[in-house]
């Protein structure tokens, strides 16, 4: 069965409009990005793991702000590589999604529907003609080679320049977006939603595993508060005891900082074990001085807002968003 054929709003975006003017989104309006390094979210001379390289590749929680009142809205994108998840969509993981901002509040439009690496795709058409601001949110899991939007050519437009406090965000695949249906509704890009703030991802998926160049690396950026969320990228118990330790000896930054716990694991519910390893984990990064601790479990209780019972859905990125937006408010960044 090919549903395409049968339910229209299930095809893919289309590109039927002709005479567009295309402007490079590899600028520096970029929003959630530390260094002016392109699409990549680590700095240039950056050393932390292979694997790390590869993935600060992938411009997860990074957006843009610009104003039109062009009619149509275009996407033109070359990513390495297309589609590749069984259990996160093409849009999360090669898209863009798009937000329309009035009365400072954002209101989802539209993203997206491709499976290539490279595309020229509507977003929105028949608008009517008025100045609006838009808010793009760029792939959480695929590195992005070269990105544009298209406009009628006798439109308007301009850019809007990020103006929030900084706030860092490090950890496993689930603070880079694994596995949200669509770019937007990553917990650090909600974040920043809410609060105004600049949010910058630097979620890598396997592979947060506190190396002491990746706390070096945070060094580099200017930030208010940091979010750390790193329990289930590590191999053992006495792996995070004496990598955490010297991770914040290496710290530089007198801002708060927000450790999180690992989420609820659906799995525990038959395993036992698995119980008794998150106390020990909760118990271990209580004891850390100088920092807010907050268990997972307190931010995330089941396993209705995960994908695969341990990566969050839509869902509970929301709910966990907004459950993280309380604790960041009580500072005065």
């Amino acid at each position: 069965m090919d549903i395409k054929k049968i339910d229209k709003n299930m095809q893919d975006s289309k590109s039927n409009i002709h005479s567009t003017k295309y402007i490079s989104l590899n600028n520096n309006f970029l929003e959630g990005r530390a260094f002016p390094n392109g699409f990549c979210r680590l700095s240039q001379d950056a050393n932390i793991s292979a694997a790390v390289t590869l993935l600060s590749k992938c411009p997860a929680g990074m957006s843009i702000s610009f104003k039109t009142d062009s009619q149509f809205i275009k996407i033109k994108a070359s990513l390495a590589g297309g589609a590749y998840m069984s259990h996160m969509t093409s849009v999360a993981t090669i898209g863009f999604d798009i937000y329309l901002k009035e009365d400072n509040k954002y209101t989802f439009l539209n993203c997206t529907k491709v499976m290539t690496k490279d595309y020229d795709v509507v977003l929105l058409t028949n608008l009517d003609k008025k100045m609006r601001e838009y808010k793009l949110y760029f792939p959480l899991y695929q590195q992005l080679n070269e990105a544009y939007v298209g406009i009628d050519e006798k439109s308007s437009f301009a850019f809007e320049k990020v103006k929030g406090k900084a706030i860092v965000a490090y950890g496993t695949s689930i603070t880079q977006g694994g596995c949200a249906s669509r770019p937007g509704m990553a917990y650090t890009s909600i974040i920043a939603r809410e609060t105004g703030y600049n949010v910058i991802n630097l979620g890598f998926s396997g592979s947060c595993k506190l190396e002491e160049n990746m706390a070096k690396e945070l060094n580099k950026i200017d930030y208010e508060l940091l979010i750390l969320e790193l329990e289930a990228n590590s191999p053992s118990l006495e792996y995070m005891k004496n990598k955490l330790t010297t991770f914040l000896s290496i710290l530089n930054k007198k801002t708060p900082i927000i450790l999180i716990s690992h989420f609820f694991d659906s799995m525990s519910l038959v395993k036992a074990s698995l119980n008794t390893e998150r106390l020990d984990y909760e118990t271990l990064q209580k004891q850390i001085p100088g920092v807010q601790f907050i268990s997972g479990t307190s931010l995330l209780d089941d396993s209705e807002g995960t994908v695969d019972g341990v990566h969050l859905s839509d869902l509970g990125f929301n709910i966990v968003a907004h459950k993280l937006v309380k604790e960041i408010n009580k500072y005065d960044l």
